[in-house]
């Protein structure tokens, strides 16, 4: 072992001076290593040299080492290019994108200086502490970690095995009701602004579709003469180019929102977007991107609190409850399973009331004109007999 504190000369006063970073120098296969153990401590500079001559031996073996520089990483310096990786991988799926970066946008903010070595669970459980102080959902934050630890390349339970995941809601969503959609539909007409935004809302009803789905087709998609709707890019392989046919409402619904389109922009081309790019919208070769603005005004105007997803799950539960075979339905939907179809499909308390009373003996009670609920003579008599 070698460490020494080299000397040099001070530009300004000429003098020399020596070093106050410790470096070792050895020779290793005839080959001279002279390098600088980055540490004022003598002893911390001789655990630099064993390293660095085990590296030497591991990699003269063929053995993988870890390169210095990647000890000494802070989150944002792996975060970075897995950002720039994912969106070289994922092509074409700018919603994918999208999601990526907004996950570990907060653990930038939150955690971007934090060095890789100093991520410990206890940094790990304040993050997910300050989150949830945030008002962010169980989900959302699992989320956000569980990108941060693809980033590193390395499972959650690896990283940090004593940190537990944050429950998650099991309502994941809900249908709504006719009256709700009723109210819906009718505030999303009330502003020509919202006229995208109401197209989408109707839509989505009417075809069971995701969001990303419908605002990223184009008109080629869309057979007026055959009356059929072909599903593009999905989140599924099983998605991907499902054939949607249009009842009588969505043939009417484009057809008028082809109209607008091209009295707008002119004859549309198949590769021109169904929804232009633009909160007004004034580019057809771009897609629309969020419909945030509009949804949110649409439903403070309608009283009608849900989320744009859950259109999704009322066109499911619509089906389900008019008896559509399941088959048919992940046809549609778009599922690959059937315990993925029963995660949207919500049989409504109306429904599951019907059904219960197609199973009664008795007829259900009857008001009297003045309020008074008057039991069934099936109902009075079967007491008599108890």
């Amino acid at each position: 072992m070698s460490l020494f504190k080299p000397t040099y000369t001070d530009k300004k006063t000429g003098h020399q001076k020596k070093s106050s970073v410790w470096w070792f120098k050895f020779v290793y296969a005839g080959k001279p290593i002279r390098e600088s153990a980055q540490t004022t401590r003598k002893t911390v500079a001789g655990e630099a040299e064993k390293r660095r001559r085990l590296e030497l031996e591991k990699a003269n073996a063929g053995m993988p080492s870890e390169k210095r520089e990647k000890r000494i990483r802070s989150v944002a310096d792996v975060v970075k290019p897995y950002i720039e990786r994912y969106e070289q991988d994922h092509r074409g799926r700018p919603k994918s994108i999208l999601f990526a970066k907004g996950r570990l946008a907060h653990v930038m903010r939150l955690l971007g200086k934090t060095l890789l070595s100093d991520l410990t669970e206890d940094v790990i459980r304040g993050y997910i502490t300050t989150r949830i102080g945030e008002e962010m959902s169980g989900r959302t934050v699992n989320m956000e970690v569980g990108e941060l630890s693809r980033a590193i390349g390395k499972p959650w339970s690896i990283l940090w095995p004593k940190v537990r995941k944050q429950e998650e809601r099991k309502d994941v969503g809900r249908a709504l009701s006719p009256e709700e959609e009723a109210l819906l539909l009718e505030s999303a007409r009330k502003r020509g602004r919202w006229h995208t935004a109401a197209v989408i809302i109707r839509a989505l009803l009417l075809t069971g579709m995701r969001s990303g789905e419908l605002t990223g087709a184009a008109w080629g998609q869309v057979a007026f003469d055959q009356r059929v709707l072909t599903v593009g890019r999905a989140k599924t392989s099983s998605g991907t180019g499902r054939m949607i046919p249009m009842n009588n409402d969505l043939f009417v619904l484009l057809s008028a929102h082809a109209a607008w389109f091209t009295e707008k922009f002119g004859a549309a081309r198949p590769e021109h977007y169904l929804f232009p790019f633009g909160s007004v919208p004034n580019d057809p070769t771009r897609p629309t991107t969020t419909l945030k603005t509009a949804w949110d005004s649409i439903r403070k105007d309608s009283g009608v609190s849900c989320r744009l997803h859950d259109l999704r799950h009322t066109a499911a539960t619509k089906m389900a409850e008019a008896g559509v075979p399941e088959s048919t339905m992940l046809a549609l939907m778009g599922h690959m399973s059937r315990a993925m179809l029963e995660r949207y499909s919500h049989i409504r308390m109306a429904a599951k009331r019907e059904a219960v009373e197609s199973l009664a003996t008795t007829k259900p009670a009857a008001a009297k004109s003045n309020g008074v609920v008057q039991e069934s003579v099936q109902v009075e008599q079967s007491a008599k007999v108890n």
